[in-house]
């Protein structure tokens, strides 16, 4: 993470939060000098990282928030200074490009991902990414904090913002690296995780349809249509 800070930033605050962890994340942190703070508890957020998310923002005190995922790697020397150019009073939240790759270097998966890194490039509409990002408190506070209700923090956090008439922006010259470990059914199950996710957003099926196709995420929209599916099931149940 030192790599990305300008030389000229003397006060930082480097912040690690454990969410139950039963690993060597705490021990493997703390070693390296940084502040840990554990998180021991299950709120009432749908989404397990929103609310991990929101609980590092209320436990932190700087006025710029730069959000790494833990898997992130290979970030740009001074990658927040370059994030940092694009925020203003009208770009609320800007955020890194991200390449996935597998940790245990499957050459199928790599390149299933680097497919999808491809076509990210030339897509037309290119959404900003959750994993390296930088955004100011004072965003938070104005848009009323993180969604409790929506299953994913960055989507339903852009969603809060342009809903002011401000923007987000994915800056094409940061580019990080995230390693995770996933197998063929993992990602299958995730994408379908996804498609579910972006029903609940009140992203529309035809806009799912097409990210689903151009980036190569095909069981996206079939998580989509389950989602339809168990929502009228629901509503059937409550009818009768």
């Amino acid at each position: 993470m030192n790599m990305c800070i300008p030389d000229e930033i003397n006060e930082i605050e480097f912040v690690v939060i454990d969410d139950r962890s039963e690993d060597r994340t705490k021990e493997i942190a703390e070693s390296t000098g940084v502040k840990v703070i554990s998180k021991n508890f299950r709120g009432d957020y749908v989404s397990a990282i929103s609310e991990t998310v929101a609980f590092g923002v209320e436990n932190t005190k700087g006025c710029l928030i730069l959000k790494c995922d833990a898997d992130v790697q290979n970030i740009p020397k001074n990658a927040l200074k370059k994030l940092y150019i694009h925020l203003s009073d009208d770009i609320r939240r800007v955020s890194s490009e991200v390449i996935t790759k597998t940790r245990q270097k499957n050459p199928l998966l790599d390149l299933i991902f680097f497919l999808r890194y491809l076509n990210f490039k030339v897509s037309l509409t290119r959404e900003s990414r959750g994993a390296f990002t930088l955004f100011e408190r004072r965003t938070v506070h104005e848009v009323g904090g993180f969604d409790k209700t929506k299953p994913t923090w960055d989507t339903a956090f852009d969603q809060r913002i342009k809903a002011k008439g401000w923007k987000v922006k994915l800056v094409g010259d940061v580019i990080v690296t995230e390693k995770r470990n996933f197998t063929i059914k993992q990602l299958i199950n995730h994408q379908i995780r996804s498609g579910k996710s972006r029903r609940k957003l009140g992203v529309g099926f035809y806009r799912t349809l097409a990210h689903s196709i151009f980036r190569l995420r095909l069981f996206v929209v079939w998580g989509y249509i389950s989602e339809v599916w168990n929502e009228r099931k629901r509503e059937s149940r409550v009818r009768f």
